[in-house]
């Protein structure tokens, strides 16, 4: 486990150094981008392939940035798929160049509600294909991979929760035809569907969107209260260890 750290760690960046590397790969190879928070943390860290089969892994909250920066010679932000973040300047740049956008997450439904709200926020935004984040076997992923493939987009952005949408990347990396670039996003499509802009202004202010999110659901709750103390301990224990 403990190299499965160091691996995580060794692949945490910067959105500066995000930005550069979209910039180098353009369209011409996959690029899978992912977040790691608290939670998801000790979840990659229990699956080293899908950490290794990550171009780059952004840090998702101030506990994590904070921590990490505490240990760590390279400094990073709090860069989440949210419009808190970088969520508006990847759709807001979409729709500037007209290019081809996919959909994959939330519960049948909730992603075309997500997608209409985004097009309203976003005028010529084109979001050619949504699907939503559950499938029945192996041969319905494979077809939502071709279908969205068949499309040729430019940016595919993927909310299942951690490990789901990872494995996802990394399946229709090695599947589909048409390089292009891969979000991870978590439960940013399903939020949107509840509100365009699911976070109060007054909140992303405060950085308190923690505390909204755990006032609205119940599963926010129980990571808090269960996985946040268990991060910090672990993460601590093991970086005190290694230095």
């Amino acid at each position: 486990m403990k190299e499965s750290f160091k691996q995580l760690d060794s692949k945490v960046r910067s959105k500066e150094q995000l930005n550069r590397l979209l910039k180098i790969n353009g369209n011409k190879k996959f690029t899978l981008t992912t977040f790691v928070n608290p939670f998801s943390y000790n979840v990659l860290c229990a699956e080293p392939s899908l950490i290794q089969a990550m171009d780059i892994i952004l840090s998702d909250g101030s506990l994590h940035k904070t921590l990490h920066n505490l240990f760590h010679e390279n400094k990073v932000d709090r860069v989440s798929f949210d419009f808190s973040s970088i969520a508006s300047e990847v759709l807001a740049q979409a729709a500037e160049r007209q290019a081809k956008v996919v959909l994959i997450g939330a519960k049948p439904g909730l992603v075309d509600i997500a997608k209409s709200n985004f097009e309203k926020m976003y005028p010529g935004l084109n979001v050619v294909y949504t699907h939503h984040g559950y499938f029945e076997n192996e041969q319905h992923r494979e077809q939502v991979i071709n279908q969205a493939d068949q499309c040729k987009p430019e940016i595919v952005i993927v909310g299942m929760g951690t490990p789901y949408q990872e494995h996802f990347l990394v399946e229709y990396s090695q599947k589909a035809n048409n390089a292009c670039q891969l979000f991870t996003c978590g439960g940013f499509i399903e939020q949107s569907s509840i509100k365009a802009d699911y976070y109060h202004p007054l909140i992303k202010k405060l950085g308190l969107r923690w505390l909204q999110r755990a006032i609205m659901h119940s599963h926010v709750r129980n990571r808090l209260i269960r996985d946040y103390p268990i991060f910090v301990l672990k993460y601590c224990y093991t970086h005190v260890r290694r230095k």
